[in-house]
């Protein structure tokens, strides 16, 4: 059976004003003006800026699974830019300026390379074969190893963190590297626009009471007109 809109509720993540971190126990109420981003002052506005939070969809079905899915822009801001960025429920994951993985500008396999002794598992999520797919690679060192999928958008590459590695993730054996995991880090992940459910985060199959995060962005230029973040809504919706 299909999971309808009465099974996805979405909820703050822990980090100060919905931030960062993990998901909070606090359900966001559809509908509440800045119910996740707050009025953007008139200094703001007309210097022009961005605002980053992330917030969480899960399926609270009792027992029926979140089959693959996309989540997406419904509803854009006034008068700014929006953007999506896959996150995860994890207290490290807790800073949207890691929002920095490039896209890959052709299908290829992703090639991860750490700088040193690492044998953490990372899990790579993105879209081989026109579907949202999740490949786990298990690091070696500092040599180069290959995902299986060939990925033709990568959402995030997800990991542990590390007190002093960083992993490189290039697009194909050798190639251009199009992001890092750093040092205290667990995450990179990149901005789509995300404004309809064919070019959203497409996600595969999860299973109830799983939280998916999810980083917003809003950006506008100087000198814009009132901004508000109120009509911001995302949809989560099954393919």
């Amino acid at each position: 059976m299909p999971i309808s809109g009465s099974d996805l509720h979405w909820y703050l993540s822990s980090s100060g004003a919905s931030e960062g971190g993990a998901m909070s126990a606090t359900e966001i109420v559809n509908g509440v003006d800045n119910n996740v981003f707050p009025d953007v002052s008139d200094s703001s506005r007309i210097a022009g800026g961005s605002m980053i939070r992330k917030v969480f969809v899960v399926n609270e079905h009792a027992t029926d699974n979140f089959m693959t899915h996309s989540i997406y822009v419904k509803n854009a801001p006034t008068n700014a830019t929006p953007a999506l960025g896959l996150g995860f429920d994890d207290a490290d994951d807790d800073d949207g300026a890691v929002g920095t993985l490039a896209a890959f500008t052709s299908g290829a396999k992703v090639a991860l390379v750490s700088d040193g002794s690492d044998t953490r598992s990372v899990d790579v999520w993105g879209v081989s074969g026109g579907v949202g797919v999740l490949e786990t690679i298990v690091l070696t060192g500092n040599s180069e190893v290959l995902s299986i999928a060939t990925f033709a958008i990568v959402y995030a590459v997800h990991t542990t963190v590390s007190a002093s590695r960083t992993v490189s993730i290039r697009q194909g054996s050798a190639g251009a590297v199009r992001g890092t995991i750093g040092v205290g880090a667990v995450n990179c992940f990149g901005w789509i626009a995300a404004a309809s459910k064919s070019v959203g985060i497409l996600l595969p199959e999860s299973t109830p009471s799983t939280g998916e995060g999810i980083w917003e962005k809003v950006t506008w230029a100087a000198l814009a007109p009132a901004v508000y973040g109120n009509v911001f809504a995302l949809q989560a919706e099954e393919i």
